[in-house]
């Protein structure tokens, strides 16, 4: 609802200690869901009530001049953070990933959300994403049925304007294909072969780069900036890449070479859009902090092995 992984945690961490002083029996699964979610749902509309919604770099302004070095970060925390696949549960294991469920969370889909009020946020999420029946879901928001069911078509014509039209949906590679576009990623950045990975970006590819609030639109704009910063003169070695999924997409941690210390050290956490094959979008996340809820460690070896392992 949110659009941070670390709120997330403090909340669930807080709803989980409120509930355990409920007079519920614990073979009462339903009851006790729907209780905890009445907790969380509350804590969460509390927690949002004075906070203005996350997004994403291209909704804040123009595109950046791909010739200029981005912006430094404004003070403050404005931005959607990605989400490991590893931590929702539906999508995590193969035989279960569809791509609504994939969709659900994706980050276009997340940053649509925050356009909603907090209300209308859980309707839709609780309804449309997780599946629940309404009655539940008007119990959970503490409405009647009728009350919950206008809220929801109130949250659906949002998002339907916001998402659909504006924002425009990401649908992930099927899974055959997601290997190979993996691979077919990773070599330029790690060969420092801007060409070739010129050759991997769609004509309206975007590139956002979180916290700064530059963005980036269309081929030549990113060649330009790729040719001036991160795949400037002598960058073959400078980039590994360990691939992971966040938001329902393809996702990598990105680590930059340290030549005087001879390591790579945590750089940011990309996650990656494909349509028809190529690159839509990369949305590289500089956070380090971010590295461990994706199983990766803060520095790696120049000869190291996957750090999760």
């Amino acid at each position: 609802m949110g659009g941070s992984l670390h709120d997330a945690e403090g909340l669930v961490e807080t709803a989980l200690f409120q509930a355990g002083g409920l007079p519920l029996p614990l073979t009462d699964t339903e009851s006790m869901r729907t209780e905890l979610f009445k907790i969380a749902a509350r804590l969460c509309i509390d927690a949002l009530a004075d906070q203005p919604p996350r997004g994403l770099p291209y909704l804040s302004g123009p595109p950046s001049d791909p010739y200029l070095a981005p912006l430094e970060p404004e003070e403050g925390d404005f931005w959607l953070e990605p989400f490991p696949d590893d931590l929702y549960p539906a999508i995590a294991y193969a035989g279960k990933r569809t791509n609504t469920e994939r969709e659900s969370i994706s980050l276009p889909f997340v940053a649509a959300l925050q356009s909603l009020h907090p209300r209308e946020r859980l309707c839709l999420i609780l309804v449309d994403a997780m599946g629940w029946r309404m009655e539940i879901t008007a119990e959970v928001l503490g409405a009647g049925v009728v009350d919950a069911r206008r809220v929801l078509e109130e949250s659906r014509e949002s998002m339907t304007r916001v998402y659909d039209e504006k924002l425009g949906r990401r649908e992930p590679p099927p899974e055959e294909k997601a290997t190979e576009l993996l691979m077919r990623y990773i070599h330029p950045w790690e060969t420092g072969d801007l060409e070739g990975l010129g050759e991997r970006l769609g004509e309206d590819a975007l590139l956002q780069l979180p916290p700064s609030p530059s963005w980036y639109e269309g081929h030549d704009a990113l060649m330009k900036h790729l040719a001036s910063y991160p795949l400037a003169d002598g960058a073959r070695g400078r980039w590994r890449l360990l691939p992971r999924r966040a938001n329902g997409q393809l996702a990598f941690g990105v680590y930059r070479r340290d030549d005087r210390r001879h390591i790579y050290t945590a750089h940011s956490i990309q996650v990656v859009c494909f349509t028809d094959d190529l690159v839509s979008e990369i949305i590289a996340f500089k956070y380090p902090s971010f590295f461990p809820s994706f199983k990766l460690l803060a520095e790696v070896g120049i000869q190291g092995q996957d750090p999760s392992t």
